[in-house]
């Protein structure tokens, strides 16, 4: 029936390997997600599906974060990069190198 449909949309929605990091957003009304596949997701708490998904890191993604204005995401990558993600535009827009790999989002300290 149609549990059934919206369990196989979840499941294709989600992360292919594990999610290693959750966050919400300042109104509660999204939860961003990052996984051992590289990708950061960003759901809907009210409909439970995910409305985008960023691509560009290259590693695991270790922790993710948002910015206070609930506009901004922010990850933390074992590809050594810290990424800024604009939730209007839907896209990264900023790249942070960190000198050592980076295993939380603490590395973008000026960026909250």
């Amino acid at each position: 029936g149609e549990w059934k449909s919206e369990t196989y949309v979840l499941k294709q929605q989600g992360h292919s390997y594990n999610m290693n990091c959750a966050s919400y957003s300042p109104d509660s009304l999204s939860i961003a997600t990052g996984g051992d596949d590289g990708k950061v997701k960003v759901w809907s708490t009210d409909t439970s599906f995910c409305y985008v998904t960023f691509n560009e890191h290259t590693a695991g993604v270790s922790d993710v974060h948002f910015r206070k204005s609930g506009n901004v995401v922010l990850s933390a990558s074992l590809d050594g990069t810290v990424r800024a993600f604009d939730l209007y535009r839907y896209r990264n827009f900023r790249t942070m190198t960190c000198p050592l790999q980076c295993s939380s989002a603490a590395c973008h300290v000026t960026l909250v």
